[in-house]
């Protein structure tokens, strides 16, 4: 039977270990840090989970979020402008939020029950040596393995160089519900601002997060020292609410309104990559590359996670059929995958590009009719849909077609 090794304990690798745990598959996890550490840190990123991943959680055996508040039902988009959009769409499936301090440990207790072994480690390519001489294969699921140099940068799937949003994201108190619940998106010449409710171990809240362009107004919040004076970053990230989200600013209460916790708040910029997806180690191992160890996607499509989930399946699927674990397996893991991320990678890279006239086409005739707004953000559950909607101006001219006709 073969032995497993998974670096990195977020989605990805959880959602891997537990796939493999099902198919009677040995693994061993190597965190990062510990559960303790982890729920009592600093927000890591605030992903929505569409409906195709809680169904993978269901398989899993670790749906333990869904129903009544926990579900985001839908996305409403606004622009102002001429002409202005707005339109709320329906996902075909719920969505959800969930701090990862909460989802984390939860899903790694899952898997420690269900008789799995984790261990903290310090996840450098030295250590990663080190450990796949005691394992078949060794599959690296963590953001920081871009530092030990195993996967370097794929430049002919990696248009970018530096990132194309200055990021802020926080979870914040103080803000009203809507119903039914949905994310809420607002586009302005500044760049995005998006909120949804996110559920933490205390209790829901709100998650926001401000994708400024570089050199525009929304940039100056990420280099606010929120730690240093908390009621000046909450007062500027209000007023940028209020002049770039209107609408959001009106669910907000002045008296209610702030960061939930002190270090709630997550500060910098992403730079979107595609890294070559396995290496081939010293001990005569393979390891492979997973989730943000190997694609790295702005937050503004909010595909990460479900990405990540999707590909552990795909993985764990190709693991459980069996050996060899070499070169060539490596190659047909990497072709397999790469035709799941393709699309998601091209639609996350058009989201942050220049405004394109035919993805702004599909926002005006969502505005105006319901059928497009909701197979649009319906879209967001299958991606490999969207980019096919979004792709060319001729595709969304036939996708629109389609959708209207349909009706």
């Amino acid at each position: 039977m073969s032995d497993i090794a998974i670096v990195g304990a977020g989605i990805s690798g959880l959602h891997l270990a537990l796939r493999l745990q099902q198919a009677g598959v040995t693994t061993t996890v190597y965190a990062e840090r510990s559960t303790e550490d982890l729920a009592a840190g600093r927000p890591l990123s605030l992903p929505v989970r569409f409906g195709r991943t809680l169904d993978r959680e269901r398989e899993l055996g670790v749906s333990h979020w869904e129903g009544g508040d926990n579900d985001t039902l839908g996305v409403r988009l606004v622009a102002r402008g001429e002409p202005e959009i707005g339109f709320l769409g329906r996902l075909d499936a719920p969505a959800s939020g969930v701090d990862l301090r909460l989802y984390l440990p939860t899903l790694t207790a899952d898997y420690l029950e269900r008789g799995g072994r984790v261990v903290v480690l310090r996840p450098d390519a030295a250590e990663i040596e080190r450990i796949s001489r005691d394992h078949d294969l060794v599959v690296v699921a963590t953001g920081r393995a871009a530092t030990t140099g195993l996967f370097p940068r794929d430049p002919e799937r990696s248009p970018y160089t530096e990132p194309q949003r200055v990021l802020t994201a926080g979870l914040f108190h103080g803000i009203a519900p809507v119903d039914p619940g949905h994310i809420h998106f607002q586009v302005s010449e500044a760049g995005e601002i998006f909120s949804t409710r996110i559920l933490t171990a205390e209790g829901p809240v709100h998650g926001i997060v401000v994708e400024g362009l570089p050199g525009g107004a929304l940039e100056q919040l990420a280099s606010y020292d929120h730690a240093e004076d908390p009621a000046g970053f909450e007062k500027t990230l209000l007023g940028l609410v209020a002049e770039y989200a209107p609408d959001l600013r009106e669910r907000i209460s002045d008296r209610e309104f702030g960061i939930r916790r002190p270090g709630d708040v997550i500060q910098g910029g992403l730079t979107p990559v595609v890294r070559r997806s396995w290496a081939a180690l010293d001990s005569g191992r393979i390891a492979l590359a997973l989730g943000d160890a190997w694609i790295v996607n702005d937050p503004l499509a909010g595909q990460g996670a479900n990405l990540g989930s999707r590909s552990a399946f795909e993985i764990a699927e190709l693991i459980v059929a069996g050996g060899p674990f070499d070169e060539a397996f490596a190659e047909r893991v990497a072709e397999r995958l790469w035709r799941i991320a393709e699309p998601v990678v091209a639609w996350s890279n058009l989201n942050v590009a220049p405004p394109v006239e035919h993805l702004g086409g599909i926002f005006v005739t969502a505005t105006a009719d319901q059928r497009v707004a909701d197979a649009f953000v319906a879209n967001f559950n299958h991606p490999a849909d969207m980019w096919e909607a979004v792709k060319t101006p001729d595709a969304t001219r036939a996708w629109l077609d389609k959708i209207t006709e349909a009706g």
